[in-house]
């Protein structure tokens, strides 16, 4: 990492959210890792250095629409993940 003190603060409010929603125990290897990394993807990038920081700048109307977003990011994702194991494997012969 280029930057020790540099974060992303919606890796945060995701991990915050699957926490909320019970996701961290009881699945497959590598599913929540990939609900988390397509929500992600999904959502805008908001580089912090201290959490503080955001709690000093951040409007409580700013922060509920962001937990808003990541809410109808992390809905997405794992409809997104779901539907793509379900999927029945092609066999190649």
């Amino acid at each position: 990492m280029l930057f020790q003190n540099v974060q992303n603060y919606y890796e945060k409010l995701v991990f915050d959210e699957l926490v909320k929603r019970g996701f961290m125990l009881g699945y497959e290897e590598g599913y929540v890792e990939d609900i988390a990394c397509i929500a992600l993807n999904n959502l805008p990038c908001q580089y912090i250095r201290f959490e503080v920081d955001m709690g000093f700048f951040l409007s409580s109307e700013d922060y509920q629409l962001m937990r808003s977003q990541v809410s109808q990011a992390l809905d997405e994702a794992i409809l997104f993940i779901n539907e793509k194991i379900k999927q029945p494997r092609i066999e190649h012969e």
